[in-house]
């Protein structure tokens, strides 16, 4: 995956929560992988709650590949 397909599904993500109860929704790894365990709660009734789910899981999946490459990006 590209970065610029990263950052595009990152945007994507934010612009689909940025109405959900969450504590920052800002695309951040550590707000993906909170999202991933916690983003339910109160969540999964609304609106595009799936598209966002498999955004978040697809960008922190391919984050995980890039770490052991040596190509880690900054958190």
């Amino acid at each position: 995956m590209t970065l610029f397909s990263m950052l595009s599904f990152r945007y994507q993500w934010e612009e689909i929560v940025k109405d959900f109860k969450l504590e920052d929704i800002n695309g951040t790894i550590d707000n993906l992988e909170y999202f991933i365990k916690n983003g339910a709660k109160g969540n999964r009734f609304r609106n595009n709650f799936n598209e966002a789910m498999n955004l978040a899981e697809t960008i922190v999946y391919h984050y995980g590949l890039m770490e052991p490459l040596g190509k880690k990006l900054e958190r």
